[in-house]
């Protein structure tokens, strides 16, 4: 049989010398990453990385060497397939010459993104990112001139030259080593087995994991110091990063002062073109002055919770279906809205919206991430004297968010890391802790002894699909209906609004612990939100829930004292969406205090400028009977509400004018596009 066959010689010969090349470049690629990495690691983070646990460090590496052996593999998958599918044809030599040529090419390429990566993170403190790309936008003479000024261009140049002709004499040396030993096997089945095996493996380190998710930017997180995590990844994958976020980021378009002043009139309001900080003015807002928050600042919790959904909140009942759990009597004792919509309709979306009400859900990636945007609440309260936290179930380098919550102004950032820290035995899904262990850290973050008031922000995740308990958790029994279940396309509708049921129940219960721990109970604001709906369940063929495909319930706890002292007036009725959460909690937190921000106080009657419950597709006037489907920035479709309680719209379009609502949106992209474009000084870190 051919198969028992021995290959010539020749071939033979052939396969041995592009073998060598492979690994040899492959084995240089290795070092030099990894020696770039040992660099810039005692160079930046040497005290940070000798302060986490041995473990840590020992995961570190490795999950480095995973990264390395992604791109190593990437970069050599062309020579593998033009050897084992040329090896055998005449012409192969004048492949072995392209190999030696694209191997020497590929080790200059990374050696330059590894110098490139040191000094990107020796100005602004991290690994290449999106900024990188925003630099090429500056004045060519200044950027020039402040590279030459800044940085050893001329002796880089002599070094890596220098290093160039190491690298050539080591190249060659390691050549005629490998050359000594026989990797190839001598018979064609025995060959096939081999290529085989050469594939499985590429294969296995270019997806880098053999979990449900490749290894990916997600997984670039081993602890709590922003300073190691931003040396886990190389030179070329760290632009791979930055290059991919900036392309997804689309490309802003300019807006003049005309064109915003326009917008406003369509609003009602008049504003000064010329005047930058009058283009502001509507945003502008000041709390009344209370001597009693003078003396009393409360701490402030804030939790979005993943896919709380109003939709799935209507299947609750007490005693057929609980949904609820401990939530069940905070919402009783406590303020709930159910006539809210989120502002966007994905995590990132929302919480982009949340923090500096920019609708960007790229924003955390993109090279308009660090600009100063006036309505950023990190910046609102620790101008208002805060200490702010935020933290998370998740790994912070999900979107890059580490870097983007520190350019926010948080002081403190904890996340999944920091959770097994404490809570070794914390259960976990593919997305993060389980929300048992975020509100645990939550709450003894809480009781730390603090001389400032605290704003802390927390991300839950459990809910997310792929929905799944913890193993200690019974999955309930519910009843649904044929309708019911058709509605919800999934093979495990149960485990749904279980898992629904669960984040509700642990958030239930951190109030509770809140509620009933006599040192936070009397001096802390709780409130809640969903991030988005829950999703996938064909709203586009309920035109009817135009509205309800997109609300969330709003929880609020005021202790008694706050609520006498700060004219609380409570309607559960009333309708309200994301921008307003902030507005609320900073006009019965803080006296006398002058922010912006698009939001109402949802318990006041004061005027607001945006009296608007407000999504990116969706906005319902305060005073108004019918929401409008916002089509584009100047275009809106209305839409006569039915039912008040669930915010049902007919599914006929009528003639109510929508200009305002669809003016509102257009408003937020004209500001954030200015803000967005304003010119970014080159400047040097020290």
């Amino acid at each position: 049989m051919k198969l028992f066959c021995p290959i010539s010689n020749s071939n033979k010969e052939n396969l041995k010398d592009a073998f060598n090349l492979i690994f040899t470049g492959m084995i240089f690629m290795l070092a030099i990453m990894t020696l770039a990495r040992l660099v810039m690691l005692f160079q930046f983070a040497l005290n940070p990385f000798t302060e986490i646990s041995f473990k840590e460090q020992l995961g570190f590496f490795i999950l480095s060497l995973r990264f390395d052996l992604k791109i190593v593999t990437i970069a050599y998958l062309l020579p593998l397939l033009l050897t084992i599918c040329c090896f055998s044809f005449n012409f192969f030599k004048y492949i072995k010459k392209f190999m030696q040529i694209y191997s020497h090419f590929v080790i200059f390429v990374i050696f330059i993104f590894a110098v490139i990566n040191y000094f990107y993170f020796k100005t602004y403190e991290k690994c290449i990112d999106t900024f990188i790309f925003a630099i090429s936008k500056e004045d060519p003479l200044a950027v020039l001139k402040t590279v030459i000024n800044d940085y050893p261009v001329f002796t880089g140049l002599i070094c890596i030259i220098a290093a160039c002709f190491v690298y050539k004499f080591l190249h060659k040396k390691l050549l005629n080593y490998l050359a000594k030993f026989n990797l190839v096997p001598s018979f064609k089945l025995t060959l096939s087995v081999f290529f085989l095996v050469l594939i499985l493996a590429f294969s296995g380190f270019i997806r880098g994991s053999f979990d449900t998710f490749p290894l990916r930017q997600l997984n670039a997180q081993i602890c709590d110091k922003p300073a190691v995590n931003n040396n886990i990844p190389n030179g070329i994958i760290a632009f791979y990063w930055a290059y991919k976020w900036n392309q997804i980021s689309a490309k802003l378009p300019t807006v003049t002062t005309d064109e915003i002043a326009a917008t406003y009139k369509k609003l009602g309001f008049k504003v000064d073109q010329n005047d930058f900080e009058d283009l502001f003015r509507p945003l502008k807002k000041t709390t009344r002055k209370n001597e009693f928050l003078e003396e009393h600042r409360p701490d402030i919790v804030f939790n979005v919770m993943e896919s709380m959904s109003t939709h799935l909140l209507t299947y609750d009942d007490k005693d057929t279906r609980d949904l609820l759990g401990a939530l069940r009597k905070n919402i009783k004792e406590d303020m709930f809205f159910t006539n809210f919509v989120s502002e966007g309709d994905g995590t990132s979306d929302s919480l982009t919206r949340l923090f500096v009400s920019v609708p960007d859900l790229n924003l955390s990636t993109s090279a308009h991430s660090a600009k100063p945007y006036i309505c950023n609440i990190v910046d609102l309260f620790k101008k208002a004297g805060y200490e702010t936290i935020f933290v998370t179930a998740s790994t912070s380098s999900w979107r890059n968010y580490d870097n983007f919550l520190r350019e926010l102004g948080f002081d403190r950032v904890v996340e999944r890391s920091n959770v097994l820290k404490d809570f070794p035995n914390a259960t976990a899904s593919a997305w993060g802790i389980d929300d048992e262990y975020l509100f645990k850290e939550t709450y003894k973050i809480l009781k730390e002894e603090h001389h400032k008031p605290r704003f802390v922000m927390t991300l839950s995740i459990t809910n997310h699909p792929p929905f799944r308990l913890p193993k200690d958790v019974e999955v309930q029994k519910i009843k649904l209906d044929e309708k019911t279940l058709d509605r919800f396309p999934y093979d495990n509708t149960e485990t749904i609004f279980a898992t629904f049921r669960y984040a509700n129940d642990e958030l239930g219960k951190f109030i509770d612990a809140i509620k009933d721990d006599e040192t936070l109970k009397d001096n802390i604001f709780i409130a809640a939100t969903g991030d988005h709906n829950m999703r996938g369940i064909g709203y586009s063929d309920y035109p009817e829930e135009l509205v309800f495909g997109h609300e969330v319930p709003f929880y609020l706890y005021m202790p008694e004292k706050y609520i006498r002292n700060t004219a609380v007036r409570y309607d559960p009725k009333r309708l309200g969406s994301h921008k307003d959460i902030i507005t609320t909690l900073v006009s019965h937190a803080v006296s006398d205090y002058t922010f912006y921000s698009f939001g109402c106080d949802m318990l006041s009657n004061d005027k607001c400028n945006f009296p608007y419950a407000f999504n990116q597709s969706v906005a319902i006037g305060y005073d108004k009977d019918y929401a409008c489907a916002l089509q584009t920035d100047n275009y809106g479709v209305s839409y006569k509400i039915t039912d008040a309680k669930r915010l049902l719209v007919s599914s006929k379009a009528d003639d109510a004018n929508c200009t305002k609502e669809a003016a509102l949106k257009k408003l937020e992209a004209q500001l954030y596009y200015l803000q967005a474009t304003m010119p970014v000084k080159l400047e040097k870190k020290n």
